[in-house]
């Protein structure tokens, strides 16, 4: 699963997606040889699961010595590295809720929105160049206080806003936004349940009650975060 995980999702759907070129547009021979080396380590891991297809395609990336196989190349080794992994995950987050505002609200890709973040927020700008660049980004906008008419989301408390358009339909908005805090306080609901259940407190895991007080923390922050935004409709 993680040797699929890496091929699939991190590879493919999010590396591929970052170093591609703009339309028409040649990639960079550093990026590209880079993206090759990349790949040849995921052939080796995925070797011992499919063996004929990744010596295939082995053979295929570039031309390689006669007695040169992948059964018989060293075995790609761990090294340390800087990069910084929570604030990657958090971009990813941050770009998977953009999209699925977008496919929500029938917003084509190819039509750009900007996006505003609250100024002083935990966010890691050194991935908004990725983000504009994934998400078809106009502008990418810090502001001191949350936008009147704009969709919100959320990601680790982290606020993000995209102004909405003059044609968005405003009361089919609201609409969606209700629906959405009556799910939550519905959910609440349920957690705040489980949390009142002294036997489940007393007998359960650290580690699980602890789970079930962040999930109460977050749909709190996201409620609060939807009934603003309600409010900015109204006023």
């Amino acid at each position: 699963m993680g040797s699929y995980k890496l091929a699939w999702d991190e590879f493919c759907s999010w590396y591929l997606e970052m170093i591609k070129p703009e339309y028409q547009k040649p990639i960079d021979p550093i990026t590209i040889k880079q993206a090759i080396g990349h790949f040849e380590n995921i052939l080796r891991i995925l070797h011992p699961f499919m063996p004929f297809v990744t010596e295939e395609i082995w053979h295929l990336l570039k031309e390689r010595e006669e007695n040169s196989f992948i059964m018989m190349d060293v075995w790609p080794e761990i090294q340390e590295s800087t990069f910084d992994l929570e604030a990657f995950d958090h971009m990813k987050e941050v770009v998977s809720q953009i999209r699925v505002i977008r496919t929500k609200r029938n917003i084509p890709n190819k039509t750009e929105i900007d996006l505003q973040i609250i100024e002083g927020s935990k966010h890691n700008g050194q991935f908004d160049p990725t983000i504009k660049k994934l998400c078809n980004l106009g502008e990418v906008e810090y502001v001191d206080q949350k936008p009147e008419g704009a969709i919100s989301f959320l990601v680790n408390v982290n606020e993000y806003y995209i102004p909405l358009e003059e044609n968005v339909d405003v009361e089919a908005e609201k609409k969606k936004l209700e629906e959405e805090i009556n799910y939550l306080k519905g959910f609440l609901n349920a957690v705040d349940k489980k949390l009142s259940n002294k036997k489940f407190v007393d007998n359960a895991p650290d580690k699980v009650v602890g789970i079930e007080k962040k999930k109460k923390a977050d749909a709190e922050a996201k409620l609060q975060l939807l009934q603003d935004q309600i409010a900015s409709f109204n006023n």
